[in-house]
């Protein structure tokens, strides 16, 4: 597990900028099929260098005290959808100590998933019994709706169904207010943060990039895609920049305006 000199360097000084949530999907123990899955071996790797820098783990609902008030260096591992093949991740968290917050498609909680994208496959999601065991590890179960609806494409009558009843069918199996949500492809818009508000959900996942909360709010939580093809060092400037575009030529850039501004240039 190498982290090339740069990166290693970048990540050494990093984690003062606010929270980073980080998006998982998939969790696979062979070579992953699609680009929202990531093997077993490099969210160990990954796990890893969140421990060796020095990062703390919290769950979503640990924001509710402010974000003000969590030390530097504070992560959020979070997984969409709810698939089975995370009992292995849950492993490896219990292993390490960390912790992590769940958001499950509800409707098909012990089945496959029904909603249909382009190049996902149909994956088995996780079992009540498994919610449960996850719970009592200490991880947060949170809602992610009935169906994986489209919200943004939704009727009112139909945000506040998906939003209540998957808070309710949860709320059921884990005996325990649901209080936390995210949005689905990271769709939403004025009136579902409203609707969200409504339901009773006080913390709230986009899939904006960047540190902590869009305009200070907590139903609008920043978060960083982890996808199939990031190495250990993309992870490692993903963490320092709480970013999804990485790259060098997108690194170079900053770089050329911290000089410049630092120069007097800009």
């Amino acid at each position: 597990m190498l982290i090339d000199p740069i990166s290693k360097k970048l990540l050494s000084g990093a984690g003062c900028n606010g929270i980073v949530a980080l998006m998982y999907h998939s969790i696979t123990l062979g070579k992953p099929s699609w680009n929202w899955a990531l093997s077993l071996e490099d969210f160990c790797n990954q796990l890893a260098v969140l421990q060796d820098f020095g990062w703390t783990t919290i769950c979503a609902s640990d924001l509710s005290i402010g974000i003000n008030n969590l030390p530097p260096k504070t992560v959020l591992i979070t997984f969409d959808d709810g698939y089975a093949d995370n009992m292995a991740a849950l492993e490896e968290l219990v292993k390490r100590k960390m912790n992590a917050s769940w958001f499950v498609v509800t409707k098909d909680i012990g089945q496959v998933s029904s909603w249909k994208d382009t190049h996902a496959p149909t994956l088995k999601l996780l079992e009540p019994s498994q919610l449960l065991e996850m719970q009592d590890a200490g991880m947060e179960i949170g809602s992610h709706t009935q169906t994986h609806l489209r919200l943004t494409q939704a009727t009112q009558q139909q945000i506040a169904l998906e939003l209540k009843c998957s808070k309710k069918h949860l709320t059921d199996i884990l005996n325990r207010p649901v209080i936390s949500f995210a949005y689905p492809y990271g769709l939403y818009n004025q009136e579902i943060l409203s609707a969200t508000q409504a339901a009773g959900y006080e913390i709230a996942f986009t899939t904006r990039t960047g540190f902590g909360l869009v305009d200070n709010n907590p139903l609008e939580v920043r978060r960083v895609s982890i996808m199939s093809g990031d190495s250990i060092s993309t992870f490692a400037r993903k963490l320092s920049f709480a970013d999804n575009d990485v790259s060098w030529p997108k690194l170079s850039s900053y770089i050329i305006d911290r000089v410049k501004d630092r120069l007097g240039l800009l």
